[in-house]
């Protein structure tokens, strides 16, 4: 599977001189070249979604904040503010997990392999709660943004259109950023859910979706982790039964 990556890059291949890639393919084979190039293009997509998010934060959320405070300006709408919360809280997450996989990956600068990437992973997988919220309310609170943007004509619905008509060229705008993570909680099936039989991916499928399947009319019960089925075991293909493998990430 790709990864969506939001910025030109080039590959993990790419970083390599030839002798140190032809030496490393030789010792552990083109399976596990193709898991370099796949945590690669985790990684730069992360960093990118990091980066495009967080400019988004400072430019357009922080203003709306009163000064050195985390209180919003007076006036502003509650459900509004409170999805601004949660949304800030996400990027906060990938932000960390950006710094977190960077520190696993500085190993390829000394020309060897990524050898355990999971274990680094699944510390975050209790903070993805902080999504809970956010997608609860996300396409509601999405639609209010988007009127006050349009046909507000009061202060909020002006500063919307001046931040927009502002917007430097290549910079995500406001709803950019607010569908962004959704969709790239999402795209994590994708990325984690590799080689496995058929009955693992039904299960990994069953359980991303009922994560992401969130009911807005009501207080979001205790949700299984999100990406959860990073970590599935298809016992299974472990113990040759099945006709699947998963990859060590």
């Amino acid at each position: 599977p790709q990864v969506v990556v939001h910025e030109a890059s080039s590959s993990w291949r790419s970083t390599l001189s030839d002798d140190v890639y032809l030496t490393l393919s030789r010792h552990y084979g083109p399976m596990e070249m193709e898991r370099q190039e796949l945590i690669f293009s985790f990684f730069v997509s992360e960093k990118a979604f990091a980066q495009f998010a967080r400019q988004v934060v400072r430019t357009v959320l922080l203003p709306l904040r009163a000064c050195d405070s985390r209180m919003w300006l007076p006036g502003l709408p509650q459900d509004i503010t409170r999805l601004f919360d949660w949304l800030e809280d996400v990027v906060n997450l990938h932000t960390a997990i950006v710094h977190a996989v960077s520190a696993v990956t500085a190993i390829w600068q000394t020309g060897s392999i990524v050898q355990r990437l999971a274990g680094t992973l699944k510390g975050f997988i209790p903070r993805l709660e902080v999504y809970m919220p956010y997608l609860a309310k996300y396409d509601s609170v999405r639609d209010a943004i988007r009127w006050h943007a349009e046909q507000d004509h009061g202060e909020f619905g002006e500063y919307l259109r001046l931040k927009e008509r502002d917007r430097e060229e290549g910079h995500w705008s406001l709803d950019r950023l607010l569908q962004e993570p959704a969709e790239r909680l999402r795209s994590y099936i994708d990325v984690f859910q590799v080689r496995c039989s058929s009955e693992a991916r039904s299960c990994c499928s069953e359980i991303a979706s009922e994560t992401i399947r969130v009911d807005s009319a009501r207080t979001p019960r205790p949700p299984r982790h999100p990406v959860a089925f990073v970590f599935y075991e298809n016992r299974r293909a472990r113990d040759g039964r099945g006709q699947g493998a998963r990859r060590r990430i």
